[in-house]
């Protein structure tokens, strides 16, 4: 199992844009070959800042979804809006022994 966090920043008055963006994403993404789940998290102390936090099956699923037209169509609206560069964390959840 992979785990994939995202996190990065919006001007607070982008938030909803960007949050609405993500939740029409989910509804696709979860049809996705290899997409166990997707989750989009806004901190309510501190307006903008935003966490993705998705769980594939395997690395294969996760660069499908990567290389797709719905990773290019949200980075399209979202890109332009952040006010930093994101960070992606990959999580191998394979048992380990």
């Amino acid at each position: 199992m992979i785990y994939v966090e995202v996190n990065f920043t919006v001007a607070a008055v982008d938030q909803g844009a960007a949050v609405a963006c993500l939740l029409e994403e989910a509804l696709v993404m979860q049809a996705l070959p290899g997409n166990q789940g997707y989750r989009v998290l806004v901190q309510p102390q501190t307006e903008g800042v935003i966490t993705l936090l998705h769980k594939w099956n395997d690395l294969d699923s996760l660069d499908a979804y990567r290389n797709g037209p719905l990773f290019a169509k949200v980075g399209g609206v979202l890109r332009p809006i952040m006010t930093g560069a994101p960070s992606t964390t990959v999580y191998d959840a394979t048992p380990v022994g």
